[in-house]
């Protein structure tokens, strides 16, 4: 046997589930026991208030089935549980605070750690001197570790209050028209609740299309409050008026492959 055959031998019995047979050495079932155990403790300081929200036992199991059904895909374990609110959207299907909680916290953390870009200064957009010619192509580079959800709970104020030092946790209201958004601006990530309407403009803009179109398509004043919103808060990194794709559109289609 080679050494890549024994490597994925090695791999696959590490990964394997109690199901598929027991471990071929009790030094095997040690190294089967770290490998879940690492993946264990990686979710549990990624989705520390989910667990708090959910209890001890019952994100143990559904970590455990995680776990089992997701072996890492990266090198890193700060990549791994991407898929873990999918995984509690369906195991918690009656509670869908569970997995906005965890896409919140996950997104908060993935924003955190993305790759440094600039911020776009208003002030220097303002005194570019752009024509509305070049409106009509602007197009906008979106913020380090952008991201866009719809909630139909108020995940946010449930995320606040499990806080280590906060009071007990509150029950996570409906929402009827909701979508989370989440960005990082200069050091650290922020985020804010948005209408639908407002969150429909800003996966436009995030997807590539340029702003007059957009603006065609919307009320203007409108328009004109939320990009004032927006560039307060950083949510942009860039703007160009030539042709390009946005890093965002292209991971939303990578992953859609």
């Amino acid at each position: 046997m080679s050494l890549l055959e024994s490597q994925i031998a090695f791999r696959s019995e590490i990964t394997a589930a109690d199901e598929d047979g027991g471990p071929s050495s009790p030094g095997m079932q040690v190294y089967r026991d770290a490998y879940r155990g690492r993946l264990l403790a990686a979710l549990e300081v990624s989705f520390e208030r989910t667990r708090r929200w959910v209890g001890d036992d019952a994100f143990a199991a559904a970590a455990c089935h995680f776990v089992l059904s997701h072996p890492p895909r990266g090198w890193t374990l700060d990549d791994y549980g991407a898929e873990f609110p999918e995984v509690l959207a369906a195991l918690f299907s009656e509670d869908a605070e569970v997995a906005e909680l965890a896409w919140f916290e996950w997104r908060m953390q993935q924003a955190f750690a993305a790759r440094d870009k600039a911020r776009l200064d208003p002030a220097e957009l303002a005194a570019a001197g752009y024509g509305e010619a070049d409106w009509e192509r602007m197009r906008f580079t979106m913020a380090p570790g952008f991201a866009l959800r719809q909630v139909s709970t108020d995940c946010v104020a449930l995320w606040a209050s499990l806080a280590k030092d906060a009071a007990e946790p509150i029950h996570a209201d409906p929402l009827a028209d909701g979508w989370l958004v989440v960005w990082r601006s200069g050091l650290l990530p922020h985020y804010r609740l948005i209408a639908a309407d407002e969150a429909q403009a800003i996966t436009l803009l995030a997807g590539g299309v340029t702003f007059g179109r957009l603006a065609q398509h919307s009320d203007v004043s409108q328009l004109g409050t939320w990009l004032a919103q927006w560039l307060r808060d950083g949510v942009f990194s860039a703007a160009a008026t030539e042709p390009w794709r946005s890093s965002w559109a292209k991971s939303v289609s990578n992953n859609k492959d």
